[in-house]
């Protein structure tokens, strides 16, 4: 009898509620001494999670990661000591895994399980189930015929938090429920910055698959399989790709003589991921964003009294609990554990409880369960007239704008970014052909395949790819950066691709290299300071944070390149680039800590370097073709007609929001980073770093810019304007974030 069940009938008995029914174990199937080999399918973001977890149980160990991508597959066995490596799912079934963890696409999910029910293999299958509730059903139809366990990991329903609070509903304290409330207001980045090939924009109803899964999970388990009563899906946005979602999700449903509400919005704001119950004899809620809980129950006959209590019982229980947030966090940064939050934590207990082999298979987890989740989301949708089946929303940009696209002669390295696709396009308008190197065919196909450009899917870092697309090319524009955590992350992902790249455009006889680098390089921290193009960069570069070094040292090698073996180089460095796609809480301008809260860089107030990125863009498509540039290197920067804290007023004029804003110092910013690092370095974390003043100085961006150069010598005029600026810069970003 599932917890809904139970609230159902307590209205016709006074009973106490039970534990929800188990679904009978099935047979263990597992090594030697009861402990499963776990394979991990798709090496993905979650892989972490699962691994963690796997780890962290006496009953499972790590066997075999298996992903497309064998670099990627190699990556995570190194990371958690995964003796086998895999790149095709025949291959998983083949080895000795007991169970297989399914960690890829939800569009996926129902083919492998059945491939590994029929090898035999324990299926625990990451939310939501798969697509359409009737294939679901037949795979733990399959898994209840081959005699193996099947699950479904629905992320937050084993947080501490729900588990407090789960645990008084089902010994009776709340009573029958009137109602229960869902939510889920969280902002997707992909609506605003791509990539748009993702699975979960699509189609319209994949957000609730998605995301709804996580709702609808908690109302199957409090209240069983309602009925929906009505949906609306709401404030669409059409996506590249022809692709049409609805970020606001709204839901009556209803089970027995409990309603229940259904809130799921991807819209920017604060962020609030709640669910709330009201029953007979008291109330609850639960932040599952925090992994916080309160709890009442009428104590008092006294009104006077009551608030009083309330609140008292209700602080005291939220502080027990921040506390025991911090120092699990605390703990984590001790034992190096990036995993140490209520998310990984509910993963966690849900993969221990899984190979529990001896015991039944918790509802939460149980495949039929995951059919019934993924049943619910499908009613959401369709009474929301959300048809899978109609035809996709016109976005105005599908099909080739050009005839015959022209032969590609300049190839764009990072061509999907932020000023990359500017750059693309202008590109085209200006006639030239164009290649992307892209490490995302689907996604550049969706946003740049309109375009008539040809792209190539690849890292800058293949010499063979190289030799294959170089012949001929006549410009390579290198865009690209890197993303990491040490040194030595940049050096391999940045650096060294970054000198292939240059040594391949030697032998092919490359006629021009643009790379672009950034002002973050400079020493920017003096106030009477003038910095040009000709500016060296940071003398102290080993000060400065990853990324600063990452670009001055991919400078530094092809400048090299360029005296020693004649690399046909020009090198630009864009100053704080905004627009559309930018977010518009910029932390270029300050750490903003949400899109209402920011720290500015410094005490003072001082015009910033900013530029639009279509002047950005301007720029590099002028490099391409001006000739005897060759060795220059040339700064993007607009007139200094904005503060920091001028560009948070205007902010907050155009996106209607009031900002917190503190003025602090670099050696505040300074002293907590020491303080933090402190820790860090003392238990020798992989991650650690010798903090910077300089670096947090030079954040602030004191030095006065002077493009003059280059707008001389390519003819290059910049907005030029505060409004301007404000307009196409802050006006576009904030237009294309909360469109």
């Amino acid at each position: 009898m599932t917890v809904a069940n139970t609230m159902l009938r307590v209205d016709q008995a006074s009973t106490p509620q039970v534990a929800p029914k188990a679904t009978p174990a099935t047979p263990a199937r597992t090594s030697t001494a009861g402990v499963a080999k776990v394979g991990l399918l798709g090496a993905g973001y979650i892989l972490q999670a699962h691994a963690k977890a796997v780890q962290s149980s006496a009953r499972a160990e790590l066997y075999a990661v298996c992903d497309l991508s064998r670099g990627r597959a190699e990556s995570a066995a190194e990371a958690y000591g995964i003796k086998h490596v895999f790149t095709t799912i025949e291959d998983l079934c083949a080895s000795e895994v007991d169970s297989v963890h399914v960690l890829l696409p939800p569009v996926l999910h129902l083919d492998a399980a059945r491939k590994l029910l029929l090898a035999g293999k324990h299926v625990l299958l990451e939310k939501p189930m798969g697509i359409g509730s009737a294939d679901c059903q037949s795979v733990v139809d399959l898994a209840r015929q081959r005699g193996l366990r099947l699950g479904v990991s629905h992320n937050f329903l084993y947080t501490a938090a729900y588990e407090e609070v789960r645990t008084k509903l089902q010994a009776g304290e709340f009573g029958p429920l009137d109602h229960v409330h869902v939510q889920w207001l969280y902002a997707l980045g992909l609506i605003q910055f791509g990539p748009y090939d993702n699975w979960m924009v699509r189609q319209p109803q994949n957000l609730v698959y998605e995301l709804g899964s996580h709702l609808s999970a908690f109302v199957v388990d409090l209240v069983g399989m309602p009925e929906v009563v009505n949906a609306e899906a709401g404030d669409p946005i059409d996506l590249p790709g022809e692709s049409r979602v609805y970020r606001q999700w709204m839901g009556t449903l209803r089970a027995g003589r409990t309603a229940v509400q259904f809130a799921l919005s991807a819209n920017p704001g604060y962020p609030e991921r709640s669910l709330r119950i009201r029953g007979l004899g008291g109330a609850a809620a639960v932040d599952f964003e925090r992994n916080l809980a309160t709890s009442a129950r009428v104590g008092s006959t006294s009104a006077l009294f009551d608030n009083l209590g309330t609140a008292r019982s209700q602080g005291a229980a939220l502080m027990q609990q921040g506390q025991r947030n911090f120092m699990r966090a605390f703990m984590g940064v001790l034992k190096k554990d990036s995993t140490a939050n209520a998310f990984h934590d509910s993963v966690a207990r849900a993969v221990a409880s899984f190979y529990l082999f001896d015991q039944p298979l918790d509802k939460r987890l149980d495949g039929q369960f995951g059919v019934d989740v993924m049943r619910l989301c499908e009613q959401i949708a369709a009474s929301a007239g959300v048809d899978p089946h109609a035809p996709k929303a016109q976005s105005g940009a599908s099909g080739s704008l050009f005839t015959t696209p022209a032969a590609p002669e300049i190839l764009v390295i990072g061509g999907t970014g932020f000023i990359g696709k500017r750059l693309v396009q202008q590109l085209v308008a200006k006639g030239y052909g164009v290649r992307v190197l892209t490490r995302s065919r689907h996604g550049a196909d969706i946003e740049l395949g309109p375009l008539g450009v040809d792209i190539v899917q690849g890292h800058h870092g293949d010499p063979a790819l190289l030799d294959r697309i170089l012949p001929e090319t006549k410009v390579i524009i290198h865009l690209a950066k890197a993303v990491g955590s040490t040194w030595q992350d940049y050096v391999e992902q940045d650096v060294n691709p970054t000198r292939v790249l240059a040594q391949a455009a030697l032998k092919h006889k490359v006629q021009r290299f643009i790379y672009t680098g950034t002002i973050d390089s400079y020493h920017s921290a003096g106030a009477n300071d003038v910095i040009t193009g000709d500016t060296p960069l940071d003398p102290q570069i080993s000060k400065r944070n990853l990324y600063a070094r990452s670009k001055a040292a991919c400078e530094e090698l092809l400048q090299k390149m360029h005296k020693e073996q004649g690399l046909p180089l020009v090198v630009f460095r864009p100053g704080i680039v905004i627009g559309a796609g930018s977010p518009p809480a910029h932390w270029g301008v300050g750490m903003f800590h949400s899109d209402a809260r920011v720290d500015l860089w410094g005490s003072d107030d001082h015009p910033l370097p900013f530029v639009l990125v279509d002047d950005v863009a301007d720029a590099l498509v002028r490099g391409v073709g001006r000739p005897g540039i060759e060795g220059q290197t040339f700064l993007l920067t607009d007139a200094p007609v904005l503060s920091g804290n001028q560009y948070v007023e205007e902010l907050e004029r155009l996106a209607g929001v009031k900002i917190q804003v503190r003025r602090v110092p670099a050696w505040r910013h300074f002293a907590e980073d020491l303080a933090k690092e402190a820790v860090k370095n003392a238990i020798r974390h992989p991650n650690r770093k010798i903090p910077s003043l300089r670096d947090w100085d030079c954040r602030s961006h004191r030095a006065r810019y002077d493009s003059g150069k280059t707008q001389s010598m390519l003819d290059w005029k910049p907005a030029g304007t505060r409004e301007r600026i404000v307009q196409d810069g802050i006006g576009a970003a904030v237009e294309h974030f909360y469109r």
